[in-house]
């Protein structure tokens, strides 16, 4: 009993990991053998392409090199004895695995992150959010690289806080290397090099304030500038080593550069940003994305965090509040003011939003109240768990549907971009796409699309993307919005047969409506609601 109490917060720690696991393991194979997501498939599409050591080439920038090439050498290395290459069902595999695999490691690192920074009362708050976060857990099952982000940023942070204690060089290498292989998975981690820098300078602001000698503070200044140097060297030679076709085929690189940065800034119009027009910054965030990522109740209390951490800092001129605000900040302000806004780019602030969080309710909040807040993340947490992974795939279950209740044969009239048609193509012979995402650019659409209403018996929308965006914008849309306005009130001569269906647990997860509560990619990838319309011939 006495070997219990000593280690009972390892031990909780430890169950706290198991659990974390199987919400992160279970279904991990989900959309199969379909795999829905675009962005997983483009990464395995790069991936197969390789062929060791001949063809190293990803000729895929999107996303960095580090996760790929660690991805296919593990696939390789599974299949050396039988001297085949990764497959592309194998490499999505792998790469969830790998989401998963570092979503569990984040609990027991936020613990004894959220334990060095402030006590083991953060850390224990804060690994139980880790271990419960929606966005974690939704992430885990994607084989993207957004946790990826997230874990090389939270040791970041640790070991820069060990930069404001003291500038030793196995630091100085250790953050260098972290923040090369933050570059190599993405490059728009660039910005986060501020916060080294900035530690290394409130040091060195410290240490020079208590020399007398002005010869001594420029030792101590020359000394800090070849220290940051380092740093900078170490960061470039680990992500020339992990990347190194982003040199030797920086033509590629850099028109992928292009093209993400023409998208991410909206100067670049593409079918799936349509949502974001007339979206507030920061607003958008807090209503769209974090509700779904962290849960309401947490979202709303975070606002109250984050302004007495800054309270905090004001009063006690500490330097590690400050690094953890800015490390936040610097994570969260880019993203929420780019014209694209989806909620991949704010997974990696969950940690330091739950480190804020903890802060705050260790401070104030009693027991009672406390596994009152975390008894609601759980809710949640199980709704989101059971709506998506427990239950089959919604574009499964309405191929299914369609099956039963379809003639093999009918006419059918679908959407282009999207994959969740793929499963119907099994069940129905006679699927026509049409590009939906034109109505409003290209003058003949319009009369197009008369033609192949006329000639269609349904209409699937395998997902409510091009739908939510029209409706939501009417005078950037008026086409668009006219067709889908009318197609959804029966006045096209087509009445809505199937909507994939929405119950206790869905509504929880996307407050009681999973098409207009959220941003769209919340539950595009892996949820979206299918819609089925069938002509009324009477």
């Amino acid at each position: 009993m006495h070997i219990l109490r000593k280690y009972k917060w390892i031990i909780y720690i430890l169950l706290l990991s198991f659990a974390g696991g199987f919400l992160r393991f279970y279904n991990l194979n989900w959309g199969n053998p379909f795999y829905f997501h675009p962005d997983e498939r483009n990464i395995a599409s790069s991936l197969i392409q390789m062929n060791f050591p001949n063809q190293m080439n990803p000729h895929f920038f999107a996303y960095g090199s580090l996760p790929i090439y660690l991805i296919y050498f593990t696939a390789y290395g599974i299949n050396f004895f039988q001297k085949s290459q990764p497959f592309f069902e194998q490499t999505i595999i792998i790469s969830r695995f790998y989401s998963a695999l570092l979503s569990i490691f984040l609990i027991p690192s936020i613990y004894f992150i959220g334990t060095q920074l402030v006590n083991k009362k953060v850390g224990i708050i804060s690994a139980t959010f880790c271990a419960l976060s929606v966005g974690l857990i939704q992430f885990a099952h994607f084989g993207t690289f957004e946790i990826w982000l997230t874990f090389l940023g939270v040791w970041l942070f640790y070991f820069s806080l060990d930069l404001l204690k003291k500038i030793k060089l196995s630091n100085i290498v250790t953050v260098g290397a972290i923040f090369g292989l933050l570059m190599a998975t993405k490059i728009s981690s660039f910005p986060i090099l501020i916060i080294p820098v900035v530690a290394i300078f409130s040091n060195l602001l410290f240490n020079i304030k208590k020399q007398k000698k002005v010869v001594a503070k420029f030792q101590i200044l020359s000394i800090n500038l070849l220290k940051i140097f380092l740093l900078f060297l170490i960061a470039l030679i680990v992500y020339i080593i992990t990347s190194p076709y982003v040199f030797l085929d920086s033509k590629s690189f850099l028109s992928s550069m292009q093209y993400e940065s023409s998208v991410a800034l909206g100067t670049l119009p593409v079918f799936y940003t349509g949502e974001f027009f007339n979206s507030i910054p920061i607003i958008f965030q807090l209503t769209k994305i974090y509700p779904f990522l962290i849960n309401p109740i947490l979202t709303i209390i975070f606002i109250p965090s984050f302004t007495y951490l800054l309270i905090l800092y004001l009063k006690k001129r500490n330097p590690i509040y400050l690094l953890l605000i800015a490390f936040f900040l610097l994570l969260f302000i880019p993203q929420a003011f780019l014209f694209a806004k989806w909620t991949r780019y704010i997974v990696p602030t969950l940690p330091f939003t739950y480190l804020i969080l903890a802060i705050f309710l260790a401070r104030f909040i009693n027991k009672k109240l406390l596994s009152v807040v975390i008894f609601i993340n759980m809710v949640f947490t199980l709704s989101y768990f059971v709506t998506v992974f427990v239950k089959e795939d919604t574009r499964i279950q309405a191929s299914l549907w369609a099956k039963e209740n379809i003639s093999y044969d009918s006419s059918i009239l679908s959407e282009v971009y999207d994959l969740g048609i793929v499963p119907f193509n099994q069940y129905l012979s006679n699927i026509n796409l049409f590009n939906f995402y034109d109505l409003d650019q290209v003058s003949d659409t319009k009369s197009e699309l008369t033609s192949a209403l006329s000639k269609s018996s349904y209409i699937i929308l395998p997902s409510q993307r091009i739908l939510k965006t029209r409706l939501l914008n009417k005078n950037k849309f008026p086409t668009g919005n006219t067709f889908y306005e009318k197609l959804l009130a029966g006045k096209l001569g087509y009445l809505k047969i199937y909507e994939t269906p929405c119950g206790i647990f869905c509504k929880i997860t996307y407050f009681g409506d999973p098409i207009f509560s959220l941003e769209q990619t919340v539950n595009v990838f892996d949820r979206p609601s299918v819609f089925i319309f069938q002509k009324n011939n009477h």
